[in-house]
């Protein structure tokens, strides 16, 4: 999880990079058709039977489209209009959401402390937002778009909780991608054919492979094996080490400081984000302890 924190925190600044020379939407299909291709030769170099079965098909193909289709979408046009500061800040709410899916889909319990640290974080967004480089021309679509992506990030990060249940993580991944195409291939196929690869710059393969095999393979595999091993929310609190990360990279490659304004919004997401997870940690030790108690055998 740490390597996909570092990997996914450089991520927003090879973005801005590749995105000099090669659309979002065709950056979208590469990086899903490359993916995916890789993922299915490592699986056969390792052994895995790549297979589906009946019983999760359309969770699967469900959690493709999300994760990989609709997410993306939203992501990587909502980063063509924001810095990296600004993108990571906005997508450090994904665990808030989390949080609330994982309640509506009774994989957790409801707590109102989680409600108003939610409340608080979307407060910090709306700063970070409003104090943005660009809110004096009125553009404030990158973070909107963003913000919806982390929502959707939040809830195909719950429905891969249920399809890793019974799926090797790397098995869920590879079979999971597929779901994405019927998304993505309308999304980028005309603009694929306007790109001139042959005059791509060497820095702009580099960054682009950055995004596709460090960030991406690399990336959602550690991800997905956090989410088998400690659960969506659990894993979602790592996103906190992004932005302070991500900032530091756009800083030493970019030359972007965020303002003052969003320093002091990204403390308040922060703060909500934190006050969220510890309303709901507490909530399930209390709920730990009544299930305890009610299971203990009468004494005597």
């Amino acid at each position: 999880m740490l390597l996909t924190v570092v990997f996914w925190a450089y991520n927003f600044v090879a973005l801005k990079q590749v995105y000099q020379q090669i659309d979002a939407s065709v950056v979208a299909v590469v990086r899903c058709v490359v993916m995916w291709l890789a993922l299915v030769a490592i699986g056969k170099a390792m052994g895995y039977r790549l297979r589906y079965h009946a019983s999760d098909f359309w969770w699967l193909m469900g959690l493709g489209a999300l994760s990989m289709g609709v997410y993306i979408v939203f992501f990587l046009e909502g980063m063509r209009l924001a810095t990296p500061a600004e993108g990571a800040i906005i997508l450090s709410t994904s665990p808030i959401f989390t949080a609330l899916f994982a309640y509506l889909f009774r994989q957790e319990r409801f707590s109102w402390g989680a409600l108003g640290g939610a409340v608080l974080a979307f407060i910090g967004v709306g700063i970070v937002v409003f104090f943005g480089p660009y809110h004096l021309q009125g553009n404030r679509l990158g973070g909107i778009l963003i913000l919806c992506s982390s929502i959707l990030w939040a809830l195909s990060t719950v429905v891969m909780r249920r399809v890793v249940q019974d799926r090797d993580p790397f098995e869920a991944l590879t079979l999971s991608m597929p779901g994405a195409l019927p998304i993505l291939i309308p999304y980028g196929l005309l603009d694929f054919a306007e790109v001139w690869w042959r005059y791509i710059e060497p820095v702009t393969w580099i960054a682009l492979l950055h995004v596709i095999f460090l960030a991406g393979v690399v990336g959602f595999l550690g991800f997905y094996k956090g989410v088998k091993q400690i659960g969506a929310s659990g894993t979602m609190l790592y996103q906190f080490l992004v932005p302070p990360l991500a900032t530091a990279f756009g800083f030493l490659f970019l030359r972007q400081i965020p303002t003052i304004g969003q320093g002091f919004g990204f403390a308040i997401v922060v703060i909500g984000v934190w006050y969220a997870a510890r309303s709901r940690m507490r909530a399930e030790a209390r709920a730990r302890r009544l299930d305890l108690a009610t299971e203990a055998p009468p004494a005597g």
